[in-house]
């Protein structure tokens, strides 16, 4: 592949500490269009830094600019939809707070290819595993080799295993309060949505495919995704929406090996070993600089499917969090005391509630009223249970998914 940036060794501690990471993937969609700035960072380090008040310009074959203004730390955006055409060739340039100049070759839009079929196929994986492969295909006429780069982003409906309608109500921590009845929890009707909720979720990795090693140039079911049928994504109504990008054969090198040695959390960010190269130069300084500025076309496709339609009366997978548990926290710790001294409440032994405390948390729901409360034992130990609980997810959507429904969403 070539390239106007010399390869350079991220083992460095400056190629891991000190480059700048350019994501710049723009379309030919009429859309606002990003590019994102940053800097590398240490293993030691959460959060790669974004790269602020830089100059960020894309330039045509023609002379006209197009500059990107930072909206957010590191992202600079265009001033509304951007659409870039095809018969023209582009170039990024970028100056950063220390006068450092960073230009790209010149880049155009490959051919629009759009995606053929987009299909839902129950196979069996290379693991043995069952379940259902996203495949997408699409067919042109061109007599070279077509590149390709996807993303998804993934629907599903959830629906609580246990929902109860009533929930929470008064979660009262006040001792002595103004009723006088000292740690309180209540239910009540609920007067929300929490039965059935919708959660979406997209893609991390770099998905790549090519036809230059087809015998036509046609790509014929690509696996885009795959999900076992034990995926609680599938268990009641799925979509995805497939994007793909056509670019050309440079970016896919370039992709190709960015994928082999980044994270899953951001390819971008964490690039950890190896060579890479890309088409971004630095000007007037001896900066290392990661990155590449994609220029793609854009197709997209949504599909829908029930568990019931690739796996008719077969078990729904299991639900995201374990709901066989019951539990019976406590209102009152075992060996509680309150004594008022001189106005004062002093409390003797455990002063905090496992009931209240796992329902500020977030992670009890409501589950029933446990009918032995306050039932002592052969012990004479009094159950100290009000309620029975569940994990709250068991109980409430909402935990895992919005409890709107999607705009895009059908039935």
């Amino acid at each position: 592949m070539s390239s106007c940036v010399e390869p350079f060794d991220t083992d460095t501690e400056i190629s891991i500490t000190d480059a700048l990471v350019v994501d710049a993937r723009l379309t030919d969609q009429n859309i606002e269009q990003s590019i994102m700035l940053s800097r590398t960072f240490a293993f030691d380090s959460d959060n790669p830094q974004p790269e602020t008040q830089a100059e960020v310009v894309v330039n045509d074959d023609l002379g006209t600019s197009i500059i990107f203004n930072e909206i957010t730390p590191g992202t600079y955006s265009s001033n509304g939809p951007l659409q870039l055409v095809a018969d023209r060739q582009y170039q990024l340039q970028i100056k950063t707070q220390d006068n450092t100049i960073y230009i790209s070759d010149f880049e155009s839009f490959p051919e629009n290819i759009p995606i053929g079929e987009l299909n839902a196929k129950r196979v069996t994986n290379n693991s043995g595993i069952d379940g259902v492969a996203i495949q997408v295909s699409n067919s042109n006429a061109s007599l070279t080799p077509n590149y390709f780069r996807y993303e998804y982003d993934e629907t599903y409906k959830l629906i609580a295993p246990d929902f109860n309608p009533f929930d929470w109500d008064e979660v009262d921590y006040d001792f002595f309060c103004e009723d006088d009845d000292g740690w309180e929890v209540t239910v009540a009707v609920r007067q929300e949505e929490a039965r059935i909720c919708y959660a979406t979720n997209v893609s991390k990795d770099v998905i790549l495919t090519s036809t230059e090693n087809l015998n036509g140039n046609n790509l014929e079911s690509f696996e885009v995704r795959f999900l076992g049928n034990d995926n609680p994504f599938i268990a009641h109504r799925y979509s995805i929406l497939v994007k793909q990008y056509h670019h050309n054969a440079n970016a896919a090198s370039f992709y190709n090996t960015l994928n082999d040695f980044s994270s899953e959390e951001s390819v971008f960010s964490n690039t950890q070993t190896g060579l890479l190269e890309g088409n971004l130069n630095v000007q007037n300084s001896n900066a290392l600089v990661i990155g590449y500025f994609e220029l793609s076309s854009y197709s997209e496709k949504r599909l829908f499917f029930n568990y019931e339609d690739l796996f008719p009366g077969e078990p729904l997978p299991p639900y995201l969090t374990n709901c066989f548990i019951v539990g019976k926290p406590s209102l009152y710790p075992e060996g509680f005391h309150a004594t008022e001294i001189n106005g004062k409440i002093v409390l003797d032994g455990n002063d905090s509630s496992p009931l209240i405390e796992g329902i500020l948390s977030g992670a009890l729901g409501f589950h029933s009223e446990n009918e032995n409360y306050r039932q002592v034992d052969e012990n004479g130990d009094p159950d100290r249970a009000p309620f029975l609980v569940k994990a709250r997810g068991c109980v409430d959507c909402r935990v895992f998914g919005e409890n709107v429904m999607p705009e895009y969403w059908i039935e």
